[in-house]
């Protein structure tokens, strides 16, 4: 079944990308959100997240692999994010990129 603009994870993953570009606004403009060292925590708050752009109409409607890709539009972005962190707090992460 294709993803339209009428159904459901349509207008779900609609606004998905309407969060995730003012998240790319707010990293070209430096400013970073701070993710959890734990990458389970991480893992949880993003699900939560999503779940919680959801609306509760639409949340039995939407599959599992939509939920799924709209976490990892979440996490693309923040992850994005670190690089404008300090120092000190890309350390405290534990964050094992080279930026």
């Amino acid at each position: 079944m294709p993803v339209t603009a009428n159904t459901p994870e349509g207008r779900f993953l609609h606004r998905v990308e309407r969060r995730a570009a003012f998240l790319k606004t707010l990293c070209s403009a430096d400013y970073g959100i701070y993710l959890a060292p734990d990458p389970h925590q991480r893992k949880r708050s993003i699900d939560m997240l999503v779940r919680l752009i959801a609306r509760q109409t639409e949340l039995p409607h939407l599959s599992a692999e939509t939920l799924a890709r709209a976490a990892e539009i979440f996490t693309r972005e923040l992850e994005a994010m670190q690089k404008t962190l300090p120092h000190d707090v890309q350390y405290q992460n534990r964050l094992k990129k080279d930026w």
